[in-house]
């Protein structure tokens, strides 16, 4: 029998969300959105407060304290919480003295007795408790975040597992145990650390700094100062739990399959009883006027850039609605000024707009990279130019109203997932925009006029600007926290709390999975020997995407990609190519093209009734592109810088490059590109051919949309040209990818403060469904999530890096071998412990039968509330059929992992990952590293860039 509730719901008139609010008697606000695509719900938990509200003695508090509400209370995650506590407290009394201390020894001596405590308490806990029990009921994407004015708590939950998540999320916002303090500090002393080799990041700070100079925004940091991480207050961090983490400040939002009285019954059930609290109202001083501009200088080893920003006023003011606007107006990646003025025109080597939305605050940036040869004042100047434009109403009439419809199909991709949905209640709940004027939005943005534009560009971005020069070049300025001296705690993870046992003894009866069914979801057309219509039916709006896709690829044919690049720049006998943009813009539609290694994808995209239009348009494109010798010149330099640009990106250089040169060597598809001297060398004529060719190859055209699948199919036999007899499609290149015979650690020096460390190691050379069946297991138990054996050990236990995980991978194509990757990211001075922790646990996993029944648990959960969106059909298909496969695979995983017990993972263990060997990639800076612990791994060679990347 459904639960109901005497509470009345809110609604507003038009709301495409359909959003229903409720306030409960202690004033938390609930907004339920329904959604029945698929039987699972998006959550979020959002508190008002971030880190603007930390105090000023005390900043990263806030964020701190999103890590503890992982940790667990009185109940979860508490053996003998009577004890326990005992020495929370004692613990809590230290580290108040550990702030007023000054004495180096008498610290040290304080912190060797908390480090004893905690090793105790340890004793008496289960750890990781809360994502375990999050697991159990089916629940993924479990996370949080904190940001200046905002914590969010986020799960995704299977609809027949509301009354459980209530249940669990009640008793972890009723109190915090701040347990494992200081193995958690470590933590975000890594990520304090990480923040110090992220160039963006040090930018967004000089920004914040600059405008908000009087206000925690800019006068303080979410992630906090050196100083006060090295000194943690656990009594302010209660406090600041008591005083904001009340109901009258919080909101619980759903998006998903539910009946919303049953929601908001359980939510009175479990959270009705909390009790309301003041919050503290948050004032602040004006910000003083800027009325020249700010100009400084940020460092960094990646590419340089300028970044220009404007302070408006906050949420409950016009201005964010009106930024948004002209955000889109001057960047939509089509038809924005800067799309059409300066990227089109190669003028910057890339440009975009950006906009943060605060609640007291609110801003709007633009930033771009500068071409070879030029410098950061021409940048600006470029920048300003179409800033002038904007002033002066140097835009077509038209753009207005297409920019807003612009904004809606977004609006409209964005809410198709409850994701989507969730976030955007997310952020009026935040910035205090009641959910009424959300919807209104695009009745006042259709009132805006040019003129309205003009005026508020001309009033507002002037010389009351800062503009940021990030310099490429070593910083002066880095900070970092010193790890203090710990030991690794003994965690109890073979045990439940009693509340975990209650809980997992309430099983909720498991749903039905169902399966996608790709032979009735995608109706196939035969068009003519080797071109065929893939089409899906979308019944839920008026978007489509159409698709061209063609299996030549950057391995089969090198100079493909460069034709591909070519192409944005080139308009045809009818139109300029900033013209074709404009068309394609105007009628509400994207055209898109994409090259990777296994296919070309043609894509059109955006309103049905502008599809017939929209294909003739992108024809007209392919079989009339006209050559633009300046524009390939350009082309040819920008790809060349790029590829400069690549050597400077910490996660391009560790993840595309050194993993693919750890998997294959100096022969891989990686560096599988032209030569500087061929890029030199095309000419427009081949590019040009290269792609009215495509045409001439076998593909398919996949359809998702609502028009009938006749007419789409008659579109695309008027208007796709193609050759009367296709030829198949010549093989790509292939690339041997070597057995990992032995212990080997490849060092690629690059200056950052941290250490990042890739285990990787080739398994069966080919595609294994026993192998992909089980790996799912195993990643689930062993290497990913809160509550796996990797995190537990590296990272709550012994407190060895910011971010650890092991991940047993299956190829997308038969002849492809598995790969064990493991990571390590953390500081040169703990590698002599961690490589080897890590590199242990993967020998001889730790066996908890119960957490591992449970991993294998909560993988069935998932996929019975999981369902493949039409929307995905042809995509999931595509993946299936390169496996030799014509269903969804998820269905024998499901099926295996059903008759799964422990013995099936502790042989997968046993056969595909003990006694294995690895490349062990590291990249990190040569005068910081530990070269003792790396000899000690294996032989250390030495690479340099250019044996990396090829150039």
């Amino acid at each position: 029998m459904a639960i109901t509730t005497s509470l009345t719901p809110k609604t507003i008139a038009g709301d495409p969300l359909q959003v229903q609010i409720y306030t409960l008697r202690n004033g938390m606000t609930l907004f339920l959105s329904v959604n029945p695509e698929e039987p699972r719900i998006h959550t979020n938990i959002v508190v008002r407060a971030g880190s603007k509200q930390d105090p000023a003695d005390a900043t990263g508090l806030a964020h701190y304290m999103e890590h503890m509400l992982f940790k667990g209370t009185s109940r979860i995650g508490a053996l003998d919480w009577a004890q326990e506590s005992k020495f929370l407290e004692q613990i809590s009394d230290l580290y108040e003295q550990h702030r007023v201390t000054r004495d180096p020894e008498a610290r040290r001596a304080i912190y060797q007795e908390i480090d004893r405590l905690s090793n105790e308490a340890a004793k008496l806990v289960a750890p990781n408790e809360y994502d375990l029990l999050s697991g159990a009921i089916g629940a993924k994407d479990t996370n949080a975040y904190t940001s200046v004015d905002q914590t969010v708590y986020i799960n995704n939950i299977p609809s027949n597992e509301l009354q459980r998540w209530m249940r669990l999320e009640s008793e972890r916002f009723r109190m915090m145990a701040l347990r494992l303090f200081h193995t958690e500090l470590e933590t975000v002393y890594e990520e304090f650390n990480i923040g110090q080799d992220q160039d963006n990041r040090k930018v967004n700070k000089m920004i914040r700094e600059a405008l908000f100079p009087n206000h925690p925004y800019g006068t303080q940091t979410t992630i906090g100062s050196a100083e006060h991480l090295r000194s943690p207050s656990q009594k302010k961090i209660q406090e600041f739990f008591r005083t904001y983490y009340v109901p009258n400040n919080m909101a619980l939002i759903l998006s998903g399959d539910f009946e919303p009285e049953e929601a908001v019954a359980l939510a009175e059930a479990h959270f009705g009883g909390f009790e309301p609290g003041a919050v503290p109202p948050f004032s602040y001083e004006p910000a003083p006027p800027i009325k020249e501009p700010v100009r400084l200088e940020a460092w960094g080893q990646e590419a340089p850039f300028v970044d220009i920003a404007w302070r408006f006023q906050g949420a409950a003011s016009d201005d964010p609605m009106m930024l948004s606007l002209i955000q889109n107006l001057l960047h939509n990646y089509q038809a924005g000024l800067l799309d059409l003025n300066l990227n089109q025109q190669q003028r910057v080597l890339d440009a975009s707009a950006w906009s943060w939305q605060f609640q007291d605050y609110t801003a709007l940036g633009l930033v771009a990279r500068p071409r070879e040869g030029q410098t950061m004042e021409d940048v600006e100047a470029l920048l300003m130019g179409e800033v002038q434009r904007l002033r002066e109403g140097d835009f077509a009439d038209w753009m207005l109203e297409a920019a807003i419809k612009d904004i809606r199909l977004r609006e409209v991709k964005l809410t198709e997932s409850n994701r989507g949905r969730v976030d955007l209640i997310t952020q009026a709940f935040v910035l205090g925009v009641e959910w009424g004027r959300m919807v209104s939005r695009f009745e006042w943005w259709e009132k805006v006029t040019k003129a309205d534009v003009m005026e508020f560009a001309q009033t507002n971005l002037g010389d009351n600007r800062v503009v940021i020069y990030k310099q490429q070049g070593d910083d002066p300025d880095v900070i970092k926290v010193e790890k203090p001296p710990i030991n690794a705690v003994q965690l109890e993870r073979n045990r439940l709390s009693e509340y975990a046992q209650d809980f997992l003894s309430v099983e909720t009866p498991p749903m039905p999975p169902v399966f996608a069914d790709f032979e009735a979801g995608i109706q196939q057309v035969e068009l003519q020997p080797g071109l065929r219509l893939e089409y899906v039916h979308n019944y839920r709006n008026e978007l489509f995407r159409l698709d061209y896709v063609f299996e030549l690829n950057k391995l089969s044919d090198r100079t493909l990609s460069m034709a591909i690049a070519y192409l944005p720049y080139l308009g045809t006998s009818r139109y300029s190519a900033a013209e074709l943009q404009r068309q394609f813009f105007r009628l509400g539609l994207s055209f898109d093209v994409h090259v990777n290694n296994d296919y070309t994808y043609l894509t059109i995209s955006g309103l049905s009734a502008s599809m017939s239009e929209g294909i003739r348009l992108m024809e007209h494109v392919m079989a009339n592109l006209q050559p633009d010798e300046q524009a390939l010149a350009n082309m040819k330099a920008d790809v060349l810088k790029r590829r400069g640009h690549a050597k400077q990106n910490r996660n391009f250089v560790l993840r595309r490059a050194l993993g693919s040169y750890a998997r294959y060597g100096a022969d891989s598809p990686f560096r599988y590109r032209l030569e500087e001297a061929e890029v030199r060398a095309l000419t427009s004529e081949e590019l040009i051919q290269r792609l009215k060719s495509l045409s001439n190859y076998e593909h398919t055209v996949h359809y998702y949309g609502p028009n009938p699948v006749k007419e789409v199919a008659a579109a695309i036999q008027q208007y796709h040209k193609r050759a009367e007899q296709l030829k198949p499609v010549p093989e790509s290149r292939s690339f041997e990818q070597p057995h990992t015979s032995e212990n080997e650690v490849l060092f690629l020096d690059f200056p950052i403060v941290q250490a990042d460390v890739m285990l990787i190691s080739r398994g069966t050379p080919h595609f294994s469904l026993h192998e992909f069946q089980l790996s799912e297991w195993y990643n689930e138990y062993f290497g990913y999530g809160l509550s796996s054996i990797v995190f537990q050990e590296i990272r709550e236990s012994r407190a060895l890096a910011y971010s650890s995980f092991a991940y047993y991978s299956s190829p997308d194509r038969l002849d492809q071998p598995h790969y064990l990757q493991a990571y390590l990211g953390t500081q040169p001075d703990k590698l002599q412990e961690g490589i080897p922790a890590l590199t242990g646990i993967l020998q001889d996993m730790p066996v908890l039968e119960g957490q591992a029944m449970q991993a294998r648990h909560s993988i069935l959960r998932r996929i019975e509330s999981e369902r493949i969106v039409p929307g995905r059909y042809f995509w999931e298909s595509l993946t299936a059929r390169r496996l030799g496969f014509e269903k969804d695979m998820r269905e024998d995983l499901y099926q295996r992992l059903q008759r799964s017990e422990l013995p099936d993972l502790l042989r997968f263990h046993q056969e595909y990952v003990r006694d294995r060997y690895y490349k062990h990639v590291v990249l990190g800076s040569a005068d910081r590293m530990d070269w003792a612990a790396l000899e000690q791994v294996g032989p250390v060679r030495k690479l340099s860039m250019e044996e990396v990347f090829g150039y």
